[in-house]
């Protein structure tokens, strides 16, 4: 579960998901955190719900998510 800042979330978006030759994100969560501070979280499929209103997690709300494709 990685925090990244809005500039690296915002590459990630451009690139529908992918970042280097990490696994594709399917989620980026935007929330503050415990200090305060804006963060985005990014889930991967096996991570989804992940980042959840909780004492270091105020305010979640979906940024971005994948769009599956129709088989």
């Amino acid at each position: 579960m990685p925090t990244v800042s809005k500039g690296l979330a915002d590459v990630i978006v451009k690139r529908d998901g992918y970042y280097s030759n990490d696994p594709r994100v399917t989620r980026i969560v935007e929330y503050t955190n415990m200090a305060g501070l804006q963060a985005f979280g990014l889930e991967y499929e096996h991570e989804l719900g992940e980042y959840t209103e909780s004492v270091y997690v105020r305010n979640p709300k979906v940024y971005w998510e994948a769009k599956h494709e129709a088989v």
